[in-house]
C-alpha cells in the first residue's frame, strides 16, 4: 500500500524503529534510516544520510536495480531470501520488502526498504541441507559399492552420484604410476561433470618439479587429503588457475587411497564455490573415499580368489586327467605287451619241448617274426604317444575337412593296400575347423586304422564321417558301419573301450590312446558314443572359432 508521508516527522520516528528500515528519494539518495538498519549494515547516520544507495552498496546486481525502478514507479515487492553484497564485499542473506511512499501531491517521493539480515538462520538451514545431501550421497555410494562386481563400472557410478547428489561441478579418478616406471604420469581414468572439459589434455607428471607440488601429487605423495578452498589465493595452484576459472571451478579436494596391494589412487572433486570444503564436508568425503577403497579391495580380492579357484579347479582336472590317462596307459601297455610276450612264450615252448618237422619249424619261425613285428609296432605307437604328450600345438590352420579326408583315404590305401575302404563323408553343416592340420590328420588316420583293426580280419570296411556344430563347438564324427555293441560302462574312457567293447579281440589300444593324446593336445575333446545295436562313433570336438 502506497504511503503518504510527512518526511521530516517520519525521519525522526524512523530513527527509533526496532526494525531495519531505510528511506530513499526518487534519486535513491538516503533520507532517513532506523538505528537498527544503521547498526546492522555498519553505518554512522551523519556519514550516510544524503548518500546514494549505489554508492553505499557498490556491488549490486541488475536485478536489484530493476526492482528499485519498478517500486519507484509505484509497485510493492518483497522476497523472503536474497543475497546482498555488503560495502566490505561480504555476502549476506537478507529478507526484504520495498514499498513506495508518496508526497502530499500524490506523486511518488521515493521508496522505503524494510530489510532483515538472515545470514545466521540461512547458514544453519543451508548447513542442514548440505549435511542431508552429503549423507544421502554417502548412502547412495554405499549401495553402489555393496552390489559392485566390476571396479570400472563401480567407479563410474560413484562419480555420477558425486555430481548429481553432491552438487559439485567435476570429479575424476586416477591411479598413481608404478614407482619403478620411467614415466610418472597420472591420468583421469574416470571423469564426470559439467566442467569435464577442464580435463582436456590433462595429466600430472610426478617428475615435473612444478606439477608434483600440485594438490593431486601432494595427496598421493603424503597419503593425506589435500584441500584448496580458493584457487585464486593458492600459490601452488597457479599453473592451473586460468583454466580452472574459465571452467567456473574455484575449490577442490584431493582424496588419496592406498589399496591392499600397495597401489595408490586418488579421487579429486571440484566445486564452483569457494570455501565449501569445511571440516564436516571433508570428513564425509573422506568416508566416501574409504568406502571406494574398500570396494576396490573387495573386488580385487574376489577376482584373485576366483582366479585361484579357477587355477585350483584346473589343477584338479589336470591331475584327474593325468591319473586317468596313466591308468589307461598302464592297462593298454600291459595288455599289448603281455599278449605279444605270451605269444612268444607259446611259440618258444613249442619249439623247445617238441620234436618238430622242418615244415613246422619253418612255420613257427615265421610266426615268431610276425609276433616280433607286432611288438615293434606296439613300441613305435608307444613312442609316438609319449612324444605327443610333451609336444605343444605348433600351428593353427583353417582346415578344409572334405579335402583332408580325401587325402586321408589315399594315405589309408597306401598303408593298407589289401583293405578296401568305403569312406562316406558329409560336411554340409560345417566344412572348416581351425586347429593344427598335421595333428588332426594323424589323429583321424589312427581312428580309421583302429576301425579296420577290429573288423575280425575282414578286408572291406565302411566308415562314415560327418560334421556338426553344437554349444559353440565343432564336432567331427567318425562312425564304423560294421560294429554294433553297447558300452557297458558309463565311463567313456579308453580303458572302458578296450576292457569291455573290444575284449573279444586281440591287440589294439595303443593307437586309440595315441589318437586321444593328439586330440587333447590340440585343445579338443575325444569321446566314444554307442547305443545298443548301433554303430561305434568316435566324437572329436573343438571350440568353434568361426
Amino acid at each position: 500500500m502506497n504511503k503518504l508521508i510527512n518526511v521530516p516527522s517520519f525521519s525522526t520516528l524512523m530513527l527509533h524503529m526496532p526494525a531495519a528500515v531505510a528511506m530513499y528519494d526518487t534519486g535513491m539518495s538516503l533520507i532517513a534510516a532506523s538505528s537498527n538498519w544503521l547498526s546492522r549494515y555498519g553505518f554512522i547516520e551523519q556519514e550516510v544520510i544524503g548518500k546514494n544507495y549505489y554508492s553505499l552498496f557498490p556491488i549490486i546486481s541488475e536485478e536489484w536495480r530493476a526492482v528499485h525502478k519498478r517500486c519507484l514507479a509505484g509497485a510493492t515487492e518483497k522476497k523472503e531470501r536474497d543475497i546482498l553484497y555488503m560495502p566490505n564485499g561480504k555476502e549476506e542473506y537478507v529478507k526484504w520488502e520495498i514499498t513506495p511512499w508518496k508526497q502530499h501531491d500524490g506523486t511518488v517521493g521515493g521508496i522505503i526498504v524494510y530489510s532483515d539480515i538472515i545470514t545466521k538462520t540461512e547458514t544453519v538451514i543451508l548447513s542442514n541441507q548440505k549435511l542431508i545431501r552429503e549423507l544421502n550421497l554417502l548412502n547412495e555410494v554405499g549401495n553402489i559399492i555393496y552390489t559392485a562386481t566390476d571396479d570400472y563400472d563401480m567407479i563410474d557410478d560413484v562419480c555420477k552420484k558425486i555430481i548429481h547428489l553432491g552438487g559439485y561441478q567435476l570429479v575424476w579418478f586416477g591411479f598413481a604410476p608404478n614407482p619403478l616406471h620411467e614415466k610418472q604420469l597420472v591420468f583421469p581414468l574416470h571423469k564426470y561433470g559439467s566442467a569435464v572439459h577442464y580435463l582436456d589434455n590433462f595429466m600430472i607428471d610426478l617428475n615435473n618439479e612444478v606439477q608434483k607440488m600440485g594438490p593431486t601429487a601432494t595427496a598421493l605423495s603424503t597419503g593425506k587429503t589435500h584441500v584448496i578452498n580458493n584457487f585464486s589465493e593458492s600459490l601452488i595452484f597457479s599453473p592451473w588457475l586460468q583454466n580452472a576459472i574459465s571452467h567456473s571451478i574455484h575449490a577442490s579436494i584431493s582424496l588419496p587411497m592406498i589399496l591392499v596391494d600397495g597401489q595408490k589412487c586418488v579421487l579429486c572433486i571440484y566445486s564452483d564455490k569457494s570455501g565449501v570444503f569445511d571440516p564436516q564436508e571433508i570428513g564425509i568425503l573422506e568416508r566416501l573415499a574409504s568406502k571406494v577403497a574398500y570396494a576396490l579391495n573387495t573386488i580385487k580380492l574376489r577376482y584373485d580368489s576366483k582366479v585361484a579357484q579357477i587355477k585350483q579347479d584346473k589343477l584338479i582336472r589336470d591331475l584327474s586327467l593325468r591319473n586317468r590317462s596313466l591308468e589307461d596307459f598302464t592297462y593298454l601297455v600291459s595288455h599289448n605287451f603281455r599278449a605279444k610276450v605270451a605269444d612268444l612264450l607259446g611259440v618258444s615252448t613249442l619249439i623247445t619241448e617238441h620234436t618238430l618237422s622242418d615244415l613246422d619249424t619253418k612255420e613257427l619261425n615265421g610266426e615268431v617274426g610276425r609276433i616280433a613285428q607286432k611288438l615293434d609296432e606296439v613300441i613305435r605307437d608307444l613312442h609316438n604317444t609319449l612324444l605327443v604328450k610333451g609336444h605343444a600345438l605348433i600351428n593353427s590352420d583353417s582346415i578344409d575337412l572334405s579335402r583332408m579326408f580325401s587325402d586321408l583315404k589315399q594315405s589309408f590305401s597306401n598303408i593298407l593296400p589289401n583293405t578296401q575302404i568305403n569312406l562316406i563323408t558329409d560336411f554340409s553343416l560345417i566344412n572348416y575347423v581351425r586347429t593344427d592340420r598335421y595333428y588332426l590328420f594323424e589323429a583321424c588316420l589312427q581312428l580309421m586304422l583302429n576301425f579296420v583293426k577290429h573288423t575280425d580280419g575282414k578286408t572291406y570296411t565302411q566308415i562314415k564321417v560327418y560334421s556338426n556344430r553344437t554349444n559353440d563347438r565343432v564336432q567331427i564324427i567318425l562312425e564304423d558301419l560294421h560294429i554294433g555293441f553297447k558300452l557297458n560302462e558309463t565311463e567313456n574312457g579308453i580303458s572302458a573301450i578296450y576292457k569291455k567293447l573290444y575284449q573279444h579281440l586281440t591287440g589294439g589300444g595303443i593307437k586309440l590312446l595315441y589318437a586321444k593324446e593328439i586330440i587333447e593336445n590340440m585343445g579338443g575333446i575325444f569321446s566314444v558314443v554307442s547305443e545298443e545295436n548301433d554303430n561305434i562313433k568316435f566324437l572329436v570336438e573343438f571350440p568353434d572359432f568361426s
